[in-house]
């Protein structure tokens, strides 16, 4: 009886290392490697905004009759204050106003606001093809991990119909009641083995990792000056009490890692890169989506700085 337990269960953790482990070949190793990072000569350098808020306010307080606080730090980080309120200035009084010095000013304004609009939207065109990038993977890794599952229901089933032959055939007592304590502790295996979480694993890597300047809170050079400053400003979040970079970081940590930190610091999301299992891949790709509507958001400040500009 012991020998049929044996030979049952072996026959169950066989079946079931076959199919389980991880995935290697051709069709995964392309997305693999991130294809999604800009070219290195878009990726320079560029200073960071300086000065601090209540400064900044307070050395452009003739701004405020005009525009909203959120605006005026739009301004600054553009360097377009000391433009800007030449162009408030002449409009005001037409006697001084130089129509081509408007005209040239005026330009060069919405100059910079364009180019910011087209940093915000490169940023979430690199997000959302990350974002597309590991929806792949994890679609190719769950149709692996369903097909899995059916062979493992299919061999309990087939070992359920052998156990139950063998039942019928066997006249030793003893050798027929072993066939069924095996066969239900195998096809008990091969159940648990369905149930299991992660299943098969993948390599994917990502030396560009945007959400890790979220997740450690430093704006590395992975966002231009602009966005960076309107993720880390206070003043561009709802509350104004905390940044949209430090609001978002909270969200991750309250629903993607139940509250807990450290699980997130131990996290392969926020690393390089190594092996991830389906549920990881779809993790990261709900905070890439995540990432992408929180920068996307900055338009309605800048929107809202159009309106005011208008109003002038």
């Amino acid at each position: 009886m012991r020998c049929c337990c044996y030979f049952l269960w072996l026959t169950a953790i066989l079946f079931y290392s076959c199919t389980a482990g991880r995935v290697n070949g051709l069709r995964v190793a392309t997305l693999q490697e991130s294809y999604c990072s800009p070219p290195a000569y878009i990726r320079i350098s560029k200073a960071g905004v300086t000065g601090s808020t209540p400064e900044v306010l307070e050395k452009n307080k003739v701004l405020r009759p005009y525009f909203s606080d959120q605006s005026i730090l739009i301004l600054h980080a553009l360097d377009l204050t000391a433009d800007m309120y030449r162009q408030v200035a002449a409009g005001k009084d037409t006697l001084m106003a130089d129509r081509v010095e408007m005209t040239v000013t005026g330009s060069k304004i919405h100059s910079r606001i364009l180019m910011a609009l087209s940093e915000i939207n490169a940023a979430a065109a690199e997000l959302d093809c990350e974002g597309e990038r590991t929806d792949q993977i994890a679609a190719y890794i769950d149709n692996i991990n369903s097909s899995r599952n059916n062979r493992l229901v299919v061999a309990s089933i087939a070992l359920g119909a052998v156990a139950a032959i063998a039942g019928a055939l066997i006249e030793n007592d003893g050798l027929n009641k072993g066939v069924a304590i095996g066969a239900g502790v195998a096809g008990a295996g091969l159940g648990l083995s369905t149930l299991n979480p992660k299943g098969k694993s993948v390599s994917f890597y990502h030396r560009r990792n945007l959400l890790r300047d979220v997740w450690r809170q430093e704006v590395s050079g992975d966002f231009t000056p602009f966005v960076a400053y309107m993720l880390t400003e206070k003043k561009f979040s709802n509350s104004g009490t905390s940044s949209l970079l430090l609001n978002l970081k909270n969200r991750w940590v309250a629903y993607q890692f139940n509250g807990s930190e450290q699980d997130g610091n131990k996290s392969v999301i926020f690393s390089d890169g190594g092996r991830y299992t389906a549920a990881d891949l779809h993790a990261r790709s709900a905070m890439i989506n995540q990432l992408q509507a929180v920068i996307r958001s900055v338009n309605q400040q800048i929107n809202y700085l159009l309106v005011e500009m208008n109003g002038q």
